[in-house]
């Protein structure tokens, strides 16, 4: 079953182990991937040649946060106490060299537990009290939404993809979405 994680974007600015990048060209990725697989896979999830990545680093916590992440996945990054990045998990890959070409100024642990996603919503949408039943009001550097929030989704919205386009606004013009 596909499952929620969130990230701080706040704290990724301080090294908190997440970075994303946001466009990156394709033809300067696949150098660095050596199965012919995830390739083909990369080529197909990105035919306009950008792709979108987030980072992990490998810290403990983190880690055991990324062997949990799983194609399909949502990620949500928030700023604030505000949602702002909405991305499902396309391929995942544990890729040093791929790591330090994108995040060189990270020299001391890159963010070597790659995801590639899907192109990104972006967006401030505020976490108001209602969505509390939803997603969790303290967050870590990268969480895993509990089961039972997620199922709350589920339930009220019937997909993932719904609560994001819905539930979070991102097809709603601005002045339409949640507000405090």
């Amino acid at each position: 079953m596909e499952n929620v994680f969130l990230f701080s974007i706040d704290d990724a600015k301080a090294n908190s182990g997440i970075a994303i990048n946001k466009g990156c060209e394709l033809e300067t990725v696949l150098p660095f991937i050596r199965d012919e697989i995830q390739v083909e896979n990369l080529k197909n999830f990105y035919p306009d040649g950008q792709c979108h990545i987030l980072g992990v680093q490998g810290r403990d916590d983190n880690l055991t946060i990324w062997n949990m992440m799983a194609e399909g996945d949502l990620v949500l990054g928030y700023s604030n106490r505000s949602l702002v990045y909405a991305s499902y998990i396309l391929m995942k890959t544990d890729n040093p060299s791929l790591a330090a070409m994108l995040w060189s100024q990270h020299a001391v642990e890159p963010f070597r537990r790659i995801c590639f996603t899907d192109k990104p919503h972006s967006g401030e949408v505020p976490i108001v009290p209602q969505m509390l039943i939803y997603l969790e009001q303290d967050c870590g550097d990268l969480t895993k939404l509990s089961s039972d929030k997620r199922d709350n989704i589920l339930r009220d919205y019937g997909s993932l993809e719904t609560f994001v386009r819905l539930g979070l606004g991102y097809d709603f013009p601005f002045n339409l979405r949640h507000t405090e």
